[in-house]
């Protein structure tokens, strides 16, 4: 077997109070102490051909096209990585500071507070990225399959057939808990990714102006404690759009529960219980074979579903504030004479990262359903996805959802300027093309 070489850094990106806070819509909350610290962490893997791939997670809610794209061409060019090889992951923690402002549906300017955090944090990515770089070594890279009851699907049927917020044990969650074990060949260091899908949502219940990691930030520091504090564990968000955490859950009431700390340390907790036990068990070495291509589908809007300008009209004068940002951003925007979009170019991706170990990446907040639509799509049964990649656009729902409605699918894209219609059929179509498309590059 061939030589592999990898790198790792991590370093604090906990930001300054008083910024608003992230997982509130275009609202503006903003963040009064600190609970935990947030980090940015990077990995880079190097196969014996000298071909590499950059793994950036942030805990962070998300990032806009305008400081991400940037963000990626300057660690490609730093680097010297290819860009499709360049993966920005975050957190979707809604206890960090408001990242992708600039994709909100508000009229207010973006706070210089704000924007010198983004930079800020852009600066230390890349120094983390050039830090992984130096820090390559050979090592041995092991893939690990387990499983995770931590998420739980949270669309759930009403009585009247409508779609609201609670538990549903039936619903698509993906179990599915992706490890790549990393040993240094000399001196002991080890980097240990972790992927698995769910919304860390648990920390704003209690503390709505709390900073905090949430569940993935536990999940680490249990894990630095289980495995040693020269371990390095790399949190990669899977595809949590409609899955919360499991603790929460009231199955007999159909609805989740007020949250407390104690629930941020149980969940943190049996992630990295079911981490540890995964890494017990029998892994599979790989020859690292790296390969990456990247595009964009068109997701179509559905024009005949968009409110008129009157109905954005009457939220002006509401008492609640996100209410007041929406329709003032909507007024202006339809008045404007600058049309909602009629499609978005939602950003995706394939790496391999050996012979038959691939990851699809996805923007945005991916709904559970994409997982098994993809490996169909692509013959791959075990394919790995991950959601939340290089840029925040808000939820992706399949085409079997749209009737159905719902938070993901109706009102959660009033916020994004983007919508504020919803998807129209023929997402499912789209990506599969796309997925086809870079399948095929890759295999060139």
């Amino acid at each position: 077997m061939t030589t592999a070489r990898a790198g790792w850094a991590e370093v604090e990106t906990t930001p300054p109070l008083g910024l608003p806070m992230g997982g509130r819509g275009p609202r503006f909350s903003p963040g009064g102490h600190v609970l935990d610290p947030l980090f940015a962490q990077a990995t880079v893997l190097e196969d014996s051909d000298g071909r590499r791939t950059l793994w950036i997670s942030v805990d962070l809610i998300g990032l806009s096209p305008v400081i991400a794209e940037p963000l990626r061409y300057d660690l490609s060019a730093l680097t010297g990585i290819p860009v499709e090889a360049v993966i920005l992951n975050y957190s979707h923690t809604h206890s960090g500071p408001m990242g992708g402002f600039e994709g909100y549906a508000t009229p207010l300017p973006k706070p210089h507070e704000l924007q010198a955090y983004d930079e800020s944090l852009c600066r230390n990515i890349v120094r983390i990225a050039l830090a992984a770089v130096e820090n390559l070594q050979p090592v041995t890279v092991t893939e690990f399959r387990g499983t995770s009851t931590v998420g739980i699907n949270r669309r759930r049927k009403g009585p009247s057939g409508e779609i609201g917020m609670g538990p549903n044990p039936d619903g698509a969650h993906n179990p599915d808990l992706w490890l790549l074990d990393i040993s240094a060949m000399k001196g002991g260091n080890r980097c240990v990714i972790f992927s698995y899908g769910c919304h860390p949502v648990i920390v704003y219940g209690y503390a709505w102006d709390g900073i905090s990691a949430d569940f993935p930030g536990v999940c680490r520091n249990v894990l630095g404690s289980e495995l040693g504090a020269n371990v390095h564990c790399q949190f990669i968000q899977g595809l949590a759009g409609n899955v919360r955490p499991r603790v929460l859950a009231d199955l007999d009431q159909g609805r989740f529960r007020k949250s407390t700390p104690s629930d941020t340390v149980a969940a943190g907790t049996e992630l990295a219980a079911d981490i540890v036990r995964t890494l017990r068990g029998e892994g599979t070495r790989l020859a690292l074979d790296i390969a990456s291509a990247q595009g964009r589908f068109l997701a179509p809007r559905d024009q005949r579903k968009i409110p008129p300008a009157d109905h954005w009209r009457t939220l002006l004068d509401s008492d609640d504030e996100l209410s007041r940002n929406l329709g003032g951003y909507w007024v202006e925007r339809l008045e404007s004479g600058i049309p909602p979009v009629k499609a978005v170019p939602w950003p995706v991706g394939l790496i391999r990262i050996a012979e038959k170990r691939r990851i699809a990446w996805i923007a945005g907040e991916v709904l559970a359903e994409w997982l098994g639509l993809a490996r169909a799509w692509l013959e791959e049964p075990d394919l790995i996805a991950w959601g939340y990649c290089q840029e925040g656009r808000g939820y992706l729902p399949t085409d079997e959802l749209l009737p159905e409605g719902g938070y993901e699918v109706d009102r959660a894209n009033t916020y994004t300027t983007t919508g504020p219609g919803p998807f129209a059929e023929g997402l499912d179509a789209s990506a599969r093309q796309t997925l086809l498309s870079l399948a095929r590059q890759l295999q060139v």
